[in-house]
């Protein structure tokens, strides 16, 4: 019988009391929102990212929680799936989900790597006219499970903790595109509203990302707009639009606010309204009648 389908083991088994205080935050948070990350944790903690990974190894041990990348869901989400593409049902992302409600009908979008984007592909509009783009291999695979979306995938050097692609070969594929709007998280930002990424090679293809793409939305959780990641890539200012959760602070909005960001603040899910799928894209704020994918896919553009 696996961890998810027994029952759990009381966290008071063999734990300090710290510990336990700990782990019964994370389950409460989880209890309340299906998914935790282990930087939102770790802020709210107080500590460091490895022991909330700790944390989150033991309650999977004990059968509480299942780990996921970047975080952990509730165990009894797990679901069980033949074949090469293994595949876990959890609540949307609610920045997911809002940002979701931006993508047009017809158009070339990108889709960077992460968490947040994975849950946008699983919400894409069924549209023929939609040709998505993207370095990550999971965003790829979430959005060719919709059969009515064009997916390319760049290619390039697989980056083993989040399956994103970057390096030379990406940014040349990349610089041949013709990109009408951008979906991208960053790993922090700074206090004078620097966007930041983990490497100088993902940073160099988020960079290339906001300067081709005539529209770039940023997506975040609290946790996301941190001072924090090694490489600068883009300034707030570079950015149109944000979508962002009920996480962020006063800071992040004083900062949107004088670079001219489009702000929406996501509202947390409920259960009942997880795993809808919406039937189309919006018409506001980036439907645009000019654009024709068919002109300027990423195939023909190389013509």
């Amino acid at each position: 019988m696996s961890n998810s389908e027994a029952a759990p083991t009381p966290i008071t088994t063999g734990t300090s009391k710290a510990s336990r205080s700990r782990r019964e935050v994370i389950l409460r948070d989880l209890d309340a929102h299906g998914r935790v990350e282990v930087s939102e944790l770790a802020i709210t903690l107080g500590v460091a990212e490895e022991t909330v990974r700790r944390d989150l190894k033991a309650l999977e041990q004990s059968g509480h929680l299942a780990r996921a990348h970047g975080g952990a869901i509730r165990a009894s989400r797990v679901v069980p799936e033949l074949g090469w593409l293994a595949q876990t049902e959890h609540e949307v992302h609610p920045v997911a989900r809002a940002a979701a409600a931006l993508i047009p009908q017809q158009g070339n979008v990108f889709i960077g790597a992460g968490d947040i984007a994975e849950d946008l592909a699983s919400l894409l509009p069924n549209s023929q006219d939609l040709h998505v783009v993207t370095n990550s291999i999971p965003v790829a695979l979430a959005a060719s499970r919709n059969p009515e979306i064009v997916v390319y995938n760049l290619g390039g050097l697989v980056d083993p903790s989040d399956a994103s692609q970057s390096g030379q070969w990406a940014r040349e594929d990349l610089g041949r595109l013709r990109l009408d709007l951008a979906f991208l998280s960053p790993e922090g930002m700074t206090p004078d509203g620097s966007l930041t990424a983990t490497t100088p090679k993902s940073a160099a293809i988020l960079g290339e990302v906001v300067r081709t793409a005539k529209r770039t939305v940023l997506m975040a959780s609290g946790s996301r707009l941190q001072p924090k990641g090694l490489v600068k890539f883009a300034q707030l200012a570079d950015i149109g639009y944000a979508v962002v959760d009920d996480r962020c602070g006063e800071a992040f909005h004083t900062l949107a606010t004088e670079a001219g960001v489009s702000v929406t603040v996501a509202a947390r899910l409920t259960t009942s309204s997880a795993a809808v799928r919406p039937d189309a894209g919006t018409s506001q704020p980036f439907d645009d009648p000019n654009i024709s994918p068919k002109s300027a896919t990423p195939e023909e553009s190389n013509s």
